[in-house]
């Protein structure tokens, strides 16, 4: 993949706002899926009842399974052209691509949360086309509460996607960043994601967004050195 110059990001990026409607809002994208996603959560959970512990291993696999899914959506929809996978290409490597480098990762607006989160219906497109079938075929074969725990895990690794990948790209310094800095491990996962936007890695490395689990297993972790400093909206800061 050829580099990517400062001066075309830039134009890009001044390209991609003017089409950006201006009906649009960031924290009524946020809000949507976090409030359809916490409130399939808290629904899923309450009707729970009398469970067991082996029961409650439907969580963590659930939450394996999103993370496999998560690096083969990635892998080989998000940075290879396919036929089903046209527009979700178009988006992320396009788009994402080409709005954020590895010099370059801050949004600089609330409008810009429109290329760093899923669009709003993909949600609900993961609730209908996986979580409820899901839930189905597991209430069928052994319970309705490992079923009712697949569907919260199966959100939960949803929402536990968006708010990862969102935090890589928060302004340095910001508040909100400060906090995530307090989480061990994040620092250390955000320089993997500020890794694989080098346009020469983005297609082959790094394609877990939450842990790499997946990236480690079949051989596609990459990593440097914590304590290169970069530049980031013209400001040196260490990585």
């Amino acid at each position: 993949m050829a580099q990517m110059s400062a001066e075309a990001m830039q134009a890009f990026r001044s390209k991609y706002r003017t089409q950006i409607s201006q009906r649009y809002s960031g924290w009524l994208h946020m809000g949507f899926v976090s409030v359809v996603g916490i409130a399939v959560i808290v629904y899923a959970l309450s009707q729970v009842l009398d469970s067991s512990w082996m029961q409650w291993l439907a969580f963590p696999l659930t939450m394996l399974g999103v993370n496999f899914a998560e690096y083969c959506a990635h892998r080989w929809l998000g940075h290879r052209k396919t036929s089903i996978g046209k527009m979700f290409y178009q988006r992320h490597t396009g788009d994402h691509h080409s709005f954020f480098l590895e010099s370059a990762m801050d949004y600089q607006s609330v409008a810009d949360w429109r290329v760093v989160l899923f669009p709003g219906y993909l949600i609900i497109a993961f609730l209908v086309g996986l979580v409820i079938p899901g839930f189905l075929l597991l209430d069928y074969l052994f319970s309705s509460n490992v079923g009712f725990i697949y569907a919260a895990a199966g959100i939960s690794g949803y929402l536990f996607y968006e708010v990862m990948h969102f935090s890589y790209h928060i302004p340095q310094g910001h508040w909100v960043q400060k906090i995530f800095l307090m989480v061990p491990g994040w620092k250390q996962m955000r320089h993997t994601h500020v890794l694989h936007h080098r346009r020469d890695k983005m297609g082959h490395a790094n394609f877990n967004i939450t842990l790499p689990i997946f990236d480690w297993l079949l051989g596609t972790l990459y990593w440097q050195p914590l304590n290169r400093s970069y530049k980031s909206n013209g400001e040196i800061h260490q990585r």
